[in-house]
């Protein structure tokens, strides 16, 4: 068995040594590619061999939806039982959740590809991958003192302004209203990653923007997170330290999988509410939105 070592990609200041077929990667990953000798934060297996897991058989670990999850002293196994062909069949997470194997159940020269058609085995394992990408990359960044928060973000006056809510709230149609009115750029249509820097804070792009494919690798200083719930008034307020925990907390799709993670997730929830400005919005659809919070904010 020969793993490639292909490339380098940073995302979100993280550089990720990926080694594997490049063809499995979204082409999104392009524009996050990182061509300078800077060590990697996380490295990114593909294996194109079906792994033998016979612990199953007896030890069903922790089932997680559609996976077991099991916890080694030096290693994390994420098995996925009913995954054939088309999949990724077991996911090894090393080194404190920085080093990451996933096996794939097929070769791209098996008979089921064959059969299944060369390019559209492709495009489904590349659709597989982006999704687990994302979850491992979300999972590693809690180790590094970083979160993801699901939230559309704009670029206004140089900062960033991070609309947050429950989905079909919308954030979406917010962060539009400020791009179409103010001439913002936008950040991400769905998702950021918030990180401490030399004491300040900032988001950035990601390539899982969601349904939008809207992103920019960029990286830009929070200047407001605003979380938004729908009213016919638009009011803005500034939420107790509760209501602000409770929403940075419930914003992040990184993993509670375990006590660790869960007081990582903690810590830095704590940290994101003490360092920058956090705003209740509730607002209507009305153009008049835009001003009304950017005259809080600004």
């Amino acid at each position: 068995m020969v793993i490639c070592q292909l490339k380098k990609y940073k995302i979100a200041d993280f550089v990720i040594d990926y080694q594997g077929d490049g063809a499995y990667l979204n082409e999104r990953f392009g524009d996050f590619l990182c061509d300078n000798g800077e060590k990697a934060d996380m490295t990114l297996r593909i294996v194109e061999k079906k792994p033998f897991f016979p612990r199953f058989l007896w030890d069903k670990g922790t089932k997680m939806s559609i996976f077991h999850l099991y916890w080694d002293k030096d290693c994390v196994y994420q098995y996925f039982p009913y995954q054939h062909h088309s999949g990724v069949r077991l996911i090894e997470i090393r080194n404190n959740f920085h080093d990451f194997t996933y096996y794939l159940c097929d070769k791209k020269e098996s008979a089921f590809v064959r059969r299944y058609g060369h390019d559209e085995y492709i495009e489904k394992m590349q659709g597989v991958i982006f999704n687990l990408f994302q979850e491992s990359f979300y999972n590693m960044i809690l180790f590094e003192n970083a979160m993801s928060i699901h939230s559309a973000s704009v670029i206004y006056k140089d900062k960033a302004v991070i609309f947050s809510a429950s989905s079909g709230t919308g954030k979406s149609t917010q962060a539009g209203k400020w791009q179409r009115l103010l001439g913002c750029e936008m950040l991400d249509g769905d998702v950021t990653v918030c990180r401490e820097i030399g004491g300040k804070y900032y988001v950035y792009g990601l390539p899982w923007c969601g349904s939008s494919g809207m992103y920019l690798n960029k990286r830009v200083e929070v200047g407001a997170f605003v979380f938004l719930k729908q009213g016919s008034e638009n009011i803005v307020r500034i939420p107790s330290v509760m209501e602000k925990i409770g929403y940075v907390f419930s914003s992040t799709f990184s993993e509670s999988w375990n006590d660790e993670m869960n007081r990582r997730k903690s810590d830095i929830t704590g940290k994101i509410i003490e360092n920058t400005d956090i705003y209740e919005f509730s607002c209507n659809l009305d153009d008049e939105s835009v001003e009304v919070l950017k005259r809080e904010i600004y």
